[in-house]
């Protein structure tokens, strides 16, 4: 007798077909979510590293303290500006307004910063819109927003006092535009670059939850707390 040759029916096969398909929508995104998060985290620490890198270029330029070096408190922030343009590689500059020192319409009027409501947002959902600091677009994308508080650095943050700070969007206009995503914080003092949610400047445990509502989880927490893991 001739034997039977095993195989998978039509309909066998349809249902494995089906199967893999239901498997695959489940874990493709959160495959891609999970790689899409491990890459922001990556680009942001190269970026603290490149910024931190020019802060103390620009502190050595300045005799090793930048107290004093941009002053009248916020009309220092173009000066602040032009100066990380120097030590940078930017393919766009933006001027602030005349209250930040500048000759121009604002970071977000000019090109370099998120523009209109809710044009980027706080790590709860809260939307964000446009600004009018000074501010860069490196080449590699990314968007940087800064400012001058005061220019002798007294201005309290946490444990510590700034001069300013600065704000980067590490892959520029595309999405999510979100604090603690894509966007971080960090304080300029007067000789290092200190991230947001380090040193008592916003608690990580309250501004850094993934999925929370909370008013106070704005995702500042998130620069520190991405750098040290």
């Amino acid at each position: 007798m001739k034997k039977k040759k095993a195989g998978f029916t039509l309909a066998e096969t349809l249902i494995v077909i089906a199967i893999i398909g239901i498997i695959a929508s489940i874990v493709t995104p959160m495959l891609f979510g999970t790689t899409s998060d491990a890459e922001l985290k990556a680009a942001w620490k190269k970026s603290y590293s490149d910024l931190s890198q020019a802060t103390q270029l620009i502190t050595v330029d300045n005799g090793g303290s930048l107290a004093g070096a941009f002053p009248e408190d916020a009309l220092g922030s173009e000066d602040l500006k032009n100066a990380f343009a120097s030590k940078l590689n930017i393919i766009k500059d933006c001027s602030g307004t005349s209250t930040y020192g500048g000759t121009g319409s604002g970071v977000s009027a000019e090109g370099c910063w998120h523009s209109g409501a809710n044009s980027w947002y706080y790590l709860n959902g809260t939307g964000l819109g446009t600004h009018f600091q000074p501010g860069l677009i490196l080449n590699n994308g990314g968007l940087i927003r800064l400012g001058i508080e005061k220019s002798n650095c007294s201005y309290v943050a946490g444990d510590y006092t700034r001069c300013g700070y600065m704000y980067i969007d590490v892959n520029g206009f595309k999405k999510p535009n979100i604090v603690g995503k894509d966007i971080f914080f960090a304080s300029i003092t007067s000789n290092i670059l200190i991230p947001a949610g380090a040193r008592g400047y916003y608690d990580q445990s309250t501004s850094c939850i993934e999925g929370s509502t909370a008013a106070t989880n704005y995702g500042w927490g998130c620069a520190a707390k991405y750098l040290y893991e």
